[in-house]
């Protein structure tokens, strides 16, 4: 697996280190650290200061390599090897484009913001990386209450009996996961709240169907997760909005982690992330991992 890990030094940054570190990848890793410096601009005063901006971005690049050496030692124990990159230009579109030349299978970047008015803002880096990504991406978002490193992860995965979800599932069974993590198989299935027309839909035939589909769905979750770990368990809720309800289950388990399918592999279909992904990213109070099949190259 080849992993794109964006780092910058801040507090953000060392919770996707924090978080990188605990997943136990089923395979050798291919590490690839990156730090891209926002320098471009001064680049281009370059002929008119030449002295100053030289000596400005002497100062960028020592501290990019300097950062890069202190992240390469963090990973040095991992099973697999380590590469480090500085980059410069513009942080979003420097990691999409990265990420794409070197075939990453996931890009790691931190978020910043705890409060739900900063969740909401994300950060145009994070939901830029999220929309134009060619492959999964995990934004990381450390735990309101706090968590000790000897806990097991808790793990939302989002299940809808789509090929996208059964591709987040599928991913997530890859990992030697053992006693490390708590896992929930949610499915959602949308109900109308106005009472005469909930209680039409929910004594039809198409309604039983769906429900019997999604029970389904939820049983091949859990016996295909059951693989590599036997802490797993599903919930099937009925609700108006399946947003809203993806986030309230999160904060209900405490979880640390929602891992969500996303459809599309054009680059017109990763722009139009889906309002579910995409409000999930924005609002929920842990990680988000959107699980995106790499396009054939």
């Amino acid at each position: 697996m080849k992993v794109l890990l964006a780092t910058d030094g801040s507090a953000a940054s060392r919770e996707a280190d924090w978080f990188l570190e605990r997943l136990p990848f089923p395979e050798p890793t291919q590490l690839i650290i990156a730090n891209v410096a926002l320098v471009p601009a001064l680049a281009q005063m370059r002929r008119e200061f030449p002295q100053s901006v030289n000596e400005m971005l002497d100062q960028y690049h020592a501290r990019a390599e300097s950062l890069l050496v202190e992240e390469a030692a963090r990973f040095e124990g991992i099973n697999g090897t380590v590469e480090t990159y500085p980059l410069a230009g513009h942080p979003a579109d420097e990691l999409v484009r990265f990420g794409e030349e070197s075939h990453c299978d996931l890009i790691v970047l931190g978020a910043r913001g705890m409060t739900p008015t900063q969740r909401f803002l994300l950060g145009s880096v994070s939901l830029k990386v999220a929309k134009h990504a060619p492959c999964s991406v995990l934004v990381t978002r450390p735990h309101q209450s706090g968590r000790l490193a000897d806990q097991p992860l808790k793990i939302v995965i989002c299940h809808d009996g789509s090929e996208a979800s059964r591709q987040a599932v599928e991913t997530m069974a890859r990992f030697h996961w053992g006693e490390q993590v708590e896992i929930t198989v949610l499915s959602v299935v949308t109900v109308i709240m106005h009472p005469g027309m909930a209680i039409y839909q929910k004594t039809g035939a198409l309604w039983e169907n769906e429900k019997r589909q999604a029970k389904e769905a939820l049983a091949w979750a859990v016996d295909h997760l059951r693989e590599t770990t036997s802490h797993v368990n599903s919930e099937h809720r009925e609700t108006e909005s399946i947003d809203d309800e993806i986030l309230s289950v999160i904060e209900e388990l405490g979880a640390d982690l929602v891992v969500l399918g996303h459809r599309g592999l054009s680059r017109i279909d990763r722009f139009f992330l889906g309002s579910t992904s995409e409000n999930v990213l924005r609002h929920a109070p842990c990680s988000v991992w959107i699980v995106r099949e790499k396009p054939e190259a």
